[in-house]
Protein backbone atom coordinates (compact mmCIF):
# COMPACT_ATOMS: atom_id res chain seq x y z
CA UNK A 1 0.00 0.00 0.00
CA UNK A 2 2.96 2.28 0.76
CA UNK A 3 4.30 1.64 -2.74
CA UNK A 4 0.98 2.72 -4.27
CA UNK A 5 0.98 5.99 -2.36
CA UNK A 6 4.59 6.64 -3.23
CA UNK A 7 3.96 6.13 -6.95
CA UNK A 8 0.87 8.33 -7.08
CA UNK A 9 1.22 10.92 -9.86
CA UNK A 10 2.78 8.69 -12.51
CA UNK A 11 1.63 5.69 -14.53
CA UNK A 12 2.77 2.48 -12.78
CA UNK A 13 4.91 0.03 -14.73
CA UNK A 14 3.91 -3.57 -15.37
CA UNK A 15 6.44 -4.73 -12.77
CA UNK A 16 4.94 -2.42 -10.17
CA UNK A 17 1.43 -3.64 -10.97
CA UNK A 18 2.55 -7.26 -10.69
CA UNK A 19 4.22 -6.64 -7.34
CA UNK A 20 1.10 -4.88 -6.07
CA UNK A 21 -1.05 -7.87 -6.97
CA UNK A 22 1.35 -10.29 -5.26
CA UNK A 23 1.68 -8.15 -2.15
CA UNK A 24 -1.21 -9.84 -0.35
CA UNK A 25 -0.44 -13.37 -1.58
CA UNK A 26 1.84 -15.76 0.35
CA UNK A 27 5.15 -16.67 -1.31
CA UNK A 28 5.98 -20.25 -2.23
CA UNK A 29 7.96 -22.16 0.42
CA UNK A 30 11.04 -23.20 -1.52
CA UNK A 31 12.42 -25.08 1.48
CA UNK A 32 9.53 -27.52 1.22
CA UNK A 33 10.28 -28.33 -2.43
CA UNK A 34 12.57 -31.11 -3.56
CA UNK A 35 15.39 -30.50 -5.98
CA UNK A 36 13.50 -32.07 -8.95
CA UNK A 37 10.44 -29.88 -8.14
CA UNK A 38 12.64 -26.80 -8.00
CA UNK A 39 14.23 -27.76 -11.33
CA UNK A 40 10.79 -28.25 -12.93
CA UNK A 41 9.62 -24.91 -11.55
CA UNK A 42 12.66 -23.11 -12.98
CA UNK A 43 12.03 -24.76 -16.35
CA UNK A 44 8.40 -23.61 -16.36
CA UNK A 45 9.52 -20.10 -15.52
CA UNK A 46 12.00 -20.12 -18.41
CA UNK A 47 9.29 -21.40 -20.80
CA UNK A 48 6.88 -18.73 -19.55
CA UNK A 49 9.58 -16.10 -20.02
CA UNK A 50 10.11 -17.15 -23.64
CA UNK A 51 6.34 -17.14 -24.23
CA UNK A 52 6.15 -13.59 -22.89
CA UNK A 53 9.01 -12.54 -25.17
CA UNK A 54 7.24 -14.05 -28.20
CA UNK A 55 3.95 -12.37 -27.23
CA UNK A 56 5.75 -9.07 -26.82
CA UNK A 57 7.33 -9.39 -30.28
CA UNK A 58 3.90 -10.21 -31.78
CA UNK A 59 2.35 -7.23 -30.02
CA UNK A 60 5.06 -4.94 -31.37
CA UNK A 61 4.48 -6.28 -34.90
CA UNK A 62 0.71 -5.82 -34.53
CA UNK A 63 1.19 -2.28 -33.25
CA UNK A 64 3.48 -1.41 -36.18
CA UNK A 65 1.00 -2.95 -38.64
CA UNK A 66 -1.88 -1.01 -37.04
CA UNK A 67 0.13 2.22 -37.23
CA UNK A 68 0.94 1.57 -40.90
CA UNK A 69 -2.73 0.79 -41.64
CA UNK A 70 -3.81 3.92 -39.78
CA UNK A 71 -1.32 5.98 -41.77
CA UNK A 72 -2.61 4.52 -45.05
CA UNK A 73 -6.18 5.29 -43.96
CA UNK A 74 -5.20 8.83 -43.01
CA UNK A 75 -3.53 9.34 -46.40
CA UNK A 76 -6.63 7.99 -48.17
CA UNK A 77 -8.89 10.09 -45.93
CA UNK A 78 -6.98 13.28 -46.66
CA UNK A 79 -6.46 12.61 -50.38
CA UNK A 80 -10.11 11.76 -51.17
CA UNK A 81 -11.74 13.91 -53.87
CA UNK A 82 -14.60 14.83 -51.54
CA UNK A 83 -14.87 16.16 -48.01
CA UNK A 84 -15.70 14.11 -44.93
CA UNK A 85 -16.86 15.48 -41.58
CA UNK A 86 -18.09 13.98 -38.33
CA UNK A 87 -20.54 15.94 -36.17
CA UNK A 88 -21.57 15.52 -32.56
CA UNK A 89 -25.16 15.74 -31.35
CA UNK A 90 -24.99 19.57 -31.31
CA UNK A 91 -23.85 19.77 -34.95
CA UNK A 92 -20.26 20.65 -34.02
CA UNK A 93 -17.49 19.37 -36.30
CA UNK A 94 -15.34 16.92 -34.31
CA UNK A 95 -13.41 15.50 -37.25
CA UNK A 96 -12.70 16.67 -40.80
CA UNK A 97 -10.49 15.60 -43.64
CA UNK A 98 -8.25 18.01 -45.52
CA UNK A 99 -10.37 18.30 -48.73
CA UNK A 100 -13.32 19.68 -46.74
CA UNK A 101 -11.15 22.46 -45.34
CA UNK A 102 -9.74 23.13 -48.81
CA UNK A 103 -13.27 23.39 -50.24
CA UNK A 104 -14.07 26.12 -47.74
CA UNK A 105 -10.69 27.82 -48.06
CA UNK A 106 -10.08 27.51 -44.30
CA UNK A 107 -7.25 25.71 -42.42
CA UNK A 108 -8.39 22.43 -40.95
CA UNK A 109 -7.42 23.55 -37.46
CA UNK A 110 -10.04 26.30 -37.75
CA UNK A 111 -12.73 23.89 -38.96
CA UNK A 112 -12.63 21.51 -35.99
CA UNK A 113 -14.79 22.73 -33.14
CA UNK A 114 -17.06 24.94 -35.27
CA UNK A 115 -20.70 24.21 -35.99
CA UNK A 116 -21.38 23.13 -39.55
CA UNK A 117 -24.26 25.64 -39.61
CA UNK A 118 -21.67 28.46 -39.52
CA UNK A 119 -20.67 27.51 -43.08
CA UNK A 120 -24.24 27.11 -44.37
CA UNK A 121 -25.61 30.03 -46.41
CA UNK A 122 -28.67 31.82 -44.98
CA UNK A 123 -30.98 30.48 -47.69
CA UNK A 124 -30.10 26.88 -46.71
CA UNK A 125 -30.26 27.24 -42.92
CA UNK A 126 -33.84 25.98 -42.62
CA UNK A 127 -33.10 22.98 -44.83
CA UNK A 128 -29.98 22.11 -42.81
CA UNK A 129 -31.92 22.38 -39.54
CA UNK A 130 -34.53 19.90 -40.81
CA UNK A 131 -31.94 17.52 -42.26
CA UNK A 132 -29.78 17.54 -39.12
CA UNK A 133 -32.85 16.77 -37.03
CA UNK A 134 -33.79 13.89 -39.34
CA UNK A 135 -30.23 12.54 -39.25
CA UNK A 136 -30.20 12.64 -35.47
CA UNK A 137 -33.49 10.79 -35.14
CA UNK A 138 -33.04 8.09 -37.77
CA UNK A 139 -30.37 5.68 -38.89
CA UNK A 140 -31.05 5.63 -42.62
CA UNK A 141 -28.78 7.39 -45.07
CA UNK A 142 -29.98 10.76 -46.36
CA UNK A 143 -28.94 12.72 -49.45
CA UNK A 144 -29.60 16.43 -49.83
CA UNK A 145 -28.10 19.66 -51.19
CA UNK A 146 -27.13 22.88 -49.44
CA UNK A 147 -25.39 26.11 -50.26
CA UNK A 148 -22.20 26.86 -48.30
CA UNK A 149 -20.33 30.15 -48.02
CA UNK A 150 -16.58 29.98 -48.55
CA UNK A 151 -14.03 32.04 -46.68
CA UNK A 152 -13.89 34.58 -49.55
CA UNK A 153 -17.69 34.97 -49.47
CA UNK A 154 -18.39 33.03 -52.67
CA UNK A 155 -21.20 30.48 -52.79
CA UNK A 156 -20.53 26.76 -53.00
CA UNK A 157 -23.28 24.28 -53.85
CA UNK A 158 -22.69 20.94 -52.16
CA UNK A 159 -24.37 17.57 -52.13
CA UNK A 160 -24.25 15.82 -48.77
CA UNK A 161 -24.71 12.12 -48.02
CA UNK A 162 -24.85 11.26 -44.35
CA UNK A 163 -26.08 8.94 -41.63
CA UNK A 164 -25.94 8.61 -37.86
CA UNK A 165 -23.31 6.27 -36.46
CA UNK A 166 -23.59 4.63 -33.05
CA UNK A 167 -20.19 4.63 -31.33
CA UNK A 168 -21.30 2.52 -28.36
CA UNK A 169 -18.99 2.71 -25.32
CA UNK A 170 -16.57 4.94 -27.26
CA UNK A 171 -18.78 7.99 -26.78
CA UNK A 172 -21.98 9.69 -27.98
CA UNK A 173 -23.38 9.02 -31.46
CA UNK A 174 -22.03 11.02 -34.37
CA UNK A 175 -23.33 12.09 -37.77
CA UNK A 176 -20.94 11.29 -40.60
CA UNK A 177 -21.26 13.35 -43.77
CA UNK A 178 -19.67 13.09 -47.20
CA UNK A 179 -19.53 16.53 -48.87
CA UNK A 180 -19.32 16.80 -52.67
CA UNK A 181 -18.79 20.18 -54.33
CA UNK A 182 -21.32 20.38 -57.19
CA UNK A 183 -20.93 24.10 -57.91
CA UNK A 184 -19.51 23.62 -61.40
CA UNK A 185 -22.04 20.91 -62.15
CA UNK A 186 -24.96 23.16 -61.25
CA UNK A 187 -23.43 26.04 -63.22
CA UNK A 188 -23.08 23.76 -66.25
CA UNK A 189 -26.68 22.59 -65.84
CA UNK A 190 -27.90 26.18 -65.80
CA UNK A 191 -25.85 26.99 -68.91
CA UNK A 192 -27.17 23.87 -70.64
CA UNK A 193 -30.73 24.75 -69.68
CA UNK A 194 -30.26 28.25 -71.08
CA UNK A 195 -28.87 26.82 -74.32
CA UNK A 196 -31.74 24.34 -74.59
CA UNK A 197 -34.20 27.17 -73.99
CA UNK A 198 -32.68 29.11 -76.86
CA UNK A 199 -32.91 26.05 -79.10
CA UNK A 200 -36.53 25.61 -78.07
CA UNK A 201 -37.26 29.24 -78.90
CA UNK A 202 -35.69 28.80 -82.33
CA UNK A 203 -37.76 25.66 -82.84
CA UNK A 204 -40.93 27.52 -81.88
CA UNK A 205 -40.15 30.35 -84.30
CA UNK A 206 -39.59 27.85 -87.11
CA UNK A 207 -42.82 26.07 -86.22
CA UNK A 208 -44.74 29.35 -86.32
CA UNK A 209 -43.15 30.24 -89.61
CA UNK A 210 -43.96 26.83 -91.12
CA UNK A 211 -47.52 26.94 -89.79
CA UNK A 212 -48.05 30.41 -91.25
CA UNK A 213 -46.69 29.34 -94.63
CA UNK A 214 -48.84 26.23 -94.58
CA UNK A 215 -51.96 28.21 -93.69
CA UNK A 216 -51.37 31.16 -95.99
CA UNK A 217 -49.92 29.13 -98.86
CA UNK A 218 -51.58 25.73 -99.18
CA UNK A 219 -54.72 26.85 -97.35
CA UNK A 220 -55.40 29.77 -99.65
CA UNK A 221 -54.65 27.71 -102.77
CA UNK A 222 -57.25 25.17 -101.66
CA UNK A 223 -59.74 27.98 -101.01
CA UNK A 224 -59.06 29.36 -104.47
CA UNK A 225 -59.64 25.95 -106.02
CA UNK A 226 -62.97 25.69 -104.19
CA UNK A 227 -64.03 29.11 -105.52
CA UNK A 228 -63.12 28.12 -109.06
CA UNK A 229 -65.19 24.97 -108.81
CA UNK A 230 -68.22 26.85 -107.52
CA UNK A 231 -68.24 29.37 -110.39
CA UNK A 232 -68.15 26.73 -113.10
CA UNK A 233 -71.38 26.54 -115.08
CA UNK A 234 -72.79 24.56 -117.95
CA UNK A 235 -71.57 21.26 -116.62
CA UNK A 236 -73.46 18.04 -117.16
CA UNK A 237 -75.06 16.18 -114.25
CA UNK A 238 -72.20 13.69 -114.23
CA UNK A 239 -69.65 16.51 -114.21
CA UNK A 240 -71.51 18.27 -111.38
CA UNK A 241 -71.43 15.09 -109.30
CA UNK A 242 -67.67 14.78 -109.90
CA UNK A 243 -67.21 18.45 -109.02
CA UNK A 244 -69.09 17.94 -105.76
CA UNK A 245 -66.79 15.01 -104.91
CA UNK A 246 -63.74 17.14 -105.68
CA UNK A 247 -65.19 19.95 -103.55
CA UNK A 248 -65.67 17.53 -100.65
CA UNK A 249 -62.10 16.28 -101.02
CA UNK A 250 -60.75 19.84 -101.08
CA UNK A 251 -62.86 20.72 -98.03
CA UNK A 252 -61.43 17.77 -96.09
CA UNK A 253 -57.93 18.71 -97.24
CA UNK A 254 -58.54 22.25 -96.04
CA UNK A 255 -59.55 20.90 -92.63
CA UNK A 256 -56.40 18.76 -92.47
CA UNK A 257 -54.19 21.69 -93.44
CA UNK A 258 -55.84 23.92 -90.84
CA UNK A 259 -55.51 21.28 -88.13
CA UNK A 260 -51.87 20.55 -89.02
CA UNK A 261 -51.09 24.24 -89.00
CA UNK A 262 -52.57 24.61 -85.53
CA UNK A 263 -50.71 21.56 -84.20
CA UNK A 264 -47.41 22.89 -85.49
CA UNK A 265 -47.86 26.20 -83.70
CA UNK A 266 -51.23 27.10 -82.19
CA UNK A 267 -51.81 30.79 -82.96
CA UNK A 268 -54.17 31.06 -79.99
CA UNK A 269 -51.34 30.03 -77.69
CA UNK A 270 -49.11 32.87 -78.85
CA UNK A 271 -51.84 35.46 -79.31
CA UNK A 272 -54.21 34.80 -76.40
CA UNK A 273 -52.35 32.46 -74.06
CA UNK A 274 -52.61 28.97 -72.60
CA UNK A 275 -56.22 29.27 -71.44
CA UNK A 276 -57.55 29.95 -74.93
CA UNK A 277 -55.37 27.19 -76.40
CA UNK A 278 -56.73 24.75 -73.78
CA UNK A 279 -60.30 25.56 -74.76
CA UNK A 280 -59.56 24.99 -78.44
CA UNK A 281 -57.73 21.76 -77.59
CA UNK A 282 -60.75 20.48 -75.64
CA UNK A 283 -62.99 21.05 -78.69
CA UNK A 284 -60.45 19.42 -81.02
CA UNK A 285 -60.07 16.30 -78.84
CA UNK A 286 -63.85 15.99 -78.56
CA UNK A 287 -64.10 16.09 -82.34
CA UNK A 288 -61.16 13.76 -83.09
CA UNK A 289 -61.22 11.26 -80.21
CA UNK A 290 -64.63 11.68 -78.61
CA UNK A 291 -62.94 12.76 -75.38
CA UNK A 292 -65.00 15.15 -73.25
CA UNK A 293 -62.55 17.49 -71.49
CA UNK A 294 -63.91 19.33 -68.46
CA UNK A 295 -62.05 22.62 -67.99
CA UNK A 296 -62.44 23.28 -64.28
CA UNK A 297 -60.09 26.07 -63.21
CA UNK A 298 -58.26 28.06 -65.86
CA UNK A 299 -56.21 31.00 -64.63
CA UNK A 300 -54.02 33.29 -66.71
CA UNK A 301 -50.35 32.81 -65.84
CA UNK A 302 -47.49 34.77 -67.45
CA UNK A 303 -45.24 32.39 -69.37
CA UNK A 304 -42.45 32.90 -71.88
CA UNK A 305 -42.72 31.26 -75.29
CA UNK A 306 -40.60 28.22 -74.43
CA UNK A 307 -42.44 27.43 -71.20
CA UNK A 308 -45.86 28.08 -72.72
CA UNK A 309 -45.19 25.77 -75.67
CA UNK A 310 -43.75 23.04 -73.44
CA UNK A 311 -46.75 23.18 -71.11
CA UNK A 312 -49.27 23.16 -73.96
CA UNK A 313 -47.60 20.17 -75.62
CA UNK A 314 -47.54 18.36 -72.26
CA UNK A 315 -51.25 19.01 -71.76
CA UNK A 316 -52.01 17.80 -75.29
CA UNK A 317 -49.99 14.58 -74.95
CA UNK A 318 -51.43 13.78 -71.53
CA UNK A 319 -54.99 14.20 -72.83
CA UNK A 320 -54.27 12.06 -75.90
CA UNK A 321 -52.91 9.38 -73.53
CA UNK A 322 -56.20 9.53 -71.65
CA UNK A 323 -58.14 9.11 -74.88
CA UNK A 324 -56.01 6.16 -76.03
CA UNK A 325 -55.15 4.24 -72.87
CA UNK A 326 -57.41 5.11 -69.93
CA UNK A 327 -60.54 3.34 -71.14
CA UNK A 328 -62.74 6.35 -70.34
CA UNK A 329 -64.09 9.21 -72.42
CA UNK A 330 -63.86 12.04 -69.90
CA UNK A 331 -60.97 14.01 -68.41
CA UNK A 332 -60.55 17.04 -66.15
CA UNK A 333 -58.03 19.85 -66.68
CA UNK A 334 -57.01 22.78 -64.50
CA UNK A 335 -54.39 25.52 -65.00
CA UNK A 336 -53.29 27.20 -61.79
CA UNK A 337 -50.24 29.00 -60.40
CA UNK A 338 -48.48 27.32 -57.47
CA UNK A 339 -45.40 28.72 -55.70
CA UNK A 340 -43.85 30.31 -58.74
CA UNK A 341 -44.84 27.51 -61.10
CA UNK A 342 -47.63 27.22 -63.65
CA UNK A 343 -49.33 23.86 -63.13
CA UNK A 344 -51.49 21.94 -65.59
CA UNK A 345 -53.32 19.06 -63.91
CA UNK A 346 -54.91 16.32 -66.02
CA UNK A 347 -57.11 13.76 -64.21
CA UNK A 348 -59.14 10.80 -65.36
CA UNK A 349 -61.07 7.96 -63.75
CA UNK A 350 -59.65 5.25 -65.98
CA UNK A 351 -57.56 2.13 -65.43
CA UNK A 352 -54.83 4.06 -63.61
CA UNK A 353 -51.10 3.44 -63.51
CA UNK A 354 -49.60 -0.02 -63.38
CA UNK A 355 -47.09 -0.84 -60.66
CA UNK A 356 -44.20 -0.15 -63.04
CA UNK A 357 -45.82 2.26 -65.46
CA UNK A 358 -44.55 5.58 -64.20
CA UNK A 359 -41.39 6.80 -65.85
CA UNK A 360 -40.88 3.75 -68.07
CA UNK A 361 -42.85 4.70 -71.16
CA UNK A 362 -40.82 6.44 -73.84
CA UNK A 363 -43.53 9.07 -74.26
CA UNK A 364 -43.49 9.98 -70.56
CA UNK A 365 -39.69 10.05 -70.49
CA UNK A 366 -39.58 12.36 -73.50
CA UNK A 367 -42.25 14.56 -71.93
CA UNK A 368 -40.28 14.79 -68.68
CA UNK A 369 -37.13 15.73 -70.57
CA UNK A 370 -38.97 18.41 -72.54
CA UNK A 371 -40.35 19.99 -69.37
CA UNK A 372 -37.00 19.71 -67.59
CA UNK A 373 -35.38 21.66 -70.43
CA UNK A 374 -37.35 24.74 -69.37
CA UNK A 375 -36.98 24.09 -65.63
CA UNK A 376 -40.22 22.16 -65.25
CA UNK A 377 -41.28 18.71 -64.09
CA UNK A 378 -43.92 16.01 -64.49
CA UNK A 379 -45.54 14.02 -61.68
CA UNK A 380 -47.74 10.97 -62.22
CA UNK A 381 -49.81 9.42 -59.42
CA UNK A 382 -52.96 7.46 -58.72
CA UNK A 383 -55.95 9.77 -58.45
CA UNK A 384 -58.25 9.61 -55.45
CA UNK A 385 -60.96 7.09 -56.18
CA UNK A 386 -59.00 5.50 -59.02
CA UNK A 387 -57.61 6.71 -62.31
CA UNK A 388 -54.54 8.84 -62.97
CA UNK A 389 -53.50 12.32 -61.91
CA UNK A 390 -50.72 14.00 -63.91
CA UNK A 391 -49.27 17.40 -63.00
CA UNK A 392 -46.99 19.26 -65.42
CA UNK A 393 -45.11 22.29 -64.06
CA UNK A 394 -43.05 25.07 -65.63
CA UNK A 395 -41.66 28.26 -64.06
CA UNK A 396 -43.78 31.39 -64.27
CA UNK A 397 -42.10 34.25 -66.16
CA UNK A 398 -40.72 37.14 -64.10
CA UNK A 399 -41.95 40.70 -64.37
CA UNK A 400 -39.61 41.63 -67.20
CA UNK A 401 -40.76 38.79 -69.40
CA UNK A 402 -44.44 38.93 -68.51
CA UNK A 403 -45.23 42.21 -70.30
CA UNK A 404 -46.23 40.37 -73.40
CA UNK A 405 -48.49 38.10 -71.38
CA UNK A 406 -50.14 41.04 -69.66
CA UNK A 407 -50.73 42.70 -73.03
CA UNK A 408 -52.30 39.53 -74.28
CA UNK A 409 -54.47 39.22 -71.20
CA UNK A 410 -56.33 42.38 -72.21
CA UNK A 411 -57.42 40.57 -75.35
CA UNK A 412 -58.78 37.71 -73.25
CA UNK A 413 -61.63 39.87 -72.06
CA UNK A 414 -63.34 39.14 -75.37
CA UNK A 415 -65.04 35.75 -75.78
CA UNK A 416 -62.40 33.18 -76.57
CA UNK A 417 -64.70 31.18 -78.80
CA UNK A 418 -64.65 33.95 -81.37
CA UNK A 419 -60.93 33.49 -81.82
CA UNK A 420 -61.08 29.74 -82.42
CA UNK A 421 -59.96 28.72 -85.91
CA UNK A 422 -62.75 27.17 -87.91
CA UNK A 423 -61.57 23.90 -89.39
CA UNK A 424 -63.88 24.35 -92.39
CA UNK A 425 -62.29 27.67 -93.35
CA UNK A 426 -59.01 27.57 -95.18
CA UNK A 427 -58.89 31.17 -96.32
CA UNK A 428 -57.45 34.12 -94.42
CA UNK A 429 -59.33 35.07 -91.23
Amino acid sequence: MTSKRRNTGHTPTLRELARARLADKPLADLDALTRPEIRDLLHELEVHKVELQIQNEQLIESRLAAEASSERYRDLYDSAPIGFVALDAQGTIVESNLPFAVQLGIPRSRVIGRKLASFVAPRSQDRWHLERRALGLGSERRTFELEFTRRDGSAMHVQLVGARRELGHAGEDQVHLAVLDVTELRRAERALRAAVTQVSLVEQRERRKLAAELHDGAGQLISLALLKLRVLSGASPAQLAAMREIEEILTETSKCVSSLSFELSPPLLHDLGLRAAAQWLAEDLQRRYGLAVELRELEDVPLDDAASSALYRAMRELLINVAKHSGVRTARVSILPDRGMACVTVEDAGVGLGSEAEGRGFGLLALRERLAEVGGSLEMAQALGGGTRAVARVPIADATTSNRASDASSKRSTPVESAHPRSDRAGPR
